[in-house]
């Protein structure tokens, strides 16, 4: 097969499409802006920077659902004396988010659902039809027409398939996708009237929507302490408590999804200056490293915390954020 390798016009072409989707396609729910997210950090999981078609499993889709929507099926806290959770449909609450909310009553973390092997694979398969029935058929449809640049649209597969060019792009503008995706997920909960009574507050709705939480990163800190016997993963000295960070060693603004793996601690100076930064090649093979020798440690304590924790998954979104860096030439962190 040929790689081909989409021209920068053709790149340019595809960024506009995206943009005309969400500008100008029709929005019933969130479920949109959802897909879009998700197929973007499939392309980077499982795909490569090729020209090439990417085949998804529908199942995989429907885990990026959960994910994101298990943060937005929390209730808002507003006015000190009032929760809500935000309405993600015009109408009646969006289903994919009722069935979130039922298992959230029973699971304190997405973590320990995921443990729950036959309730997980029941909510996977009914989210993956949701999904292929409504946001899949419809994100292409522009006023009652097809407009086919990300894939086409079979009922009867049981995959979806990338069209080729589709996944090079995903994985080059993933970071702005994300951006616009929700900026526009949180206008349309703005404007959802239904959500009038806890908006209307004013609240900073994207640190709720897509932010990490900070009380799930405090007891990620509590397990780095011990896996790293309180020294800075990146200066090595020893760190006072309350002197350090939990730091995303891929930045959140490259790769906004917590992964276990990905969590390192930082004393407050080093999580300062690298900020929002990659870090040199030598504290890279130092992670990865790590992963490696305690990979069961972190999936044993960290996943129960709510994270997923997928060290090939971590090691292949780095792989993928360094050949960004090398292409694009961002600055690096030396340390």
């Amino acid at each position: 097969m040929i790689n081909c390798i989409p021209t920068a016009q053709e790149q340019l072409k595809f960024l506009k499409n995206i943009q005309l989707i969400l500008q100008s396609g029709s929005f019933s729910s969130t479920y949109k802006f959802a897909l879009l997210i998700s197929l973007s950090r499939l392309a980077i999981e499982k795909g490569e920077d090729s020209g090439e078609q990417l085949v998804l499993e529908y199942s995989d889709i429907a885990e990026k659902f959960i994910e994101l929507y298990w943060k937005q099926a929390a209730p808002y806290n507003f006015n000190d004396t009032g929760q809500r959770i935000l309405n993600q449909n015009n109408g009646k609450q969006a289903a994919i988010v009722n069935k979130v909310i039922e298992l959230r009553q029973i699971y304190s973390s997405l973590g320990l659902l995921r443990r729950d092997v036959t309730i997980w694979s029941k909510l996977v398969k009914d989210v993956a039809r949701t999904v292929k029935d409504m946001p899949v058929r419809y994100l292409q449809n522009m006023n009652g027409q097809n407009f086919e640049f990300l894939y086409l649209f079979d009922q009867s597969r049981k995959q979806l398939i990338l069209l080729p060019q589709a996944m090079y792009c995903l994985r080059q503008f993933s970071e702005i996708i994300e951006e616009l995706c929700q900026k526009r997920w949180i206008d349309y909960i703005r404007k959802n009237s239904t959500n009038a009574p806890v908006l209307n507050q004013l609240p900073n709705l994207e640190q709720f929507m897509f932010e990490p939480n900070r009380n799930q990163l405090n007891a990620v800190a509590n397990v780095l302490v011990e896996l790293q016997e309180c020294k800075c993963f990146y200066c090595n000295k020893v760190m006072k408590k309350g002197s350090y960070a939990v730091d995303h060693f891929i930045p959140w603004s490259m790769y906004p999804s917590d992964t276990g793996h990905n969590f390192v601690l930082a004393d407050s100076s080093c999580n300062s200056k690298k900020s929002n930064l990659l870090a040199s090649d030598e504290f890279l093979h130092k992670w990865q490293e790590r992963n490696e020798k305690q990979d069961m440690i972190i999936v044993d304590r960290i996943s129960v915390l709510g994270f997923l924790t997928d060290k090939e998954r971590s090691h292949k979104v780095a792989e993928w954020a360094y050949a960004q860096r090398k292409e694009n030439n961002y600055l690096m962190w030396n340390g």
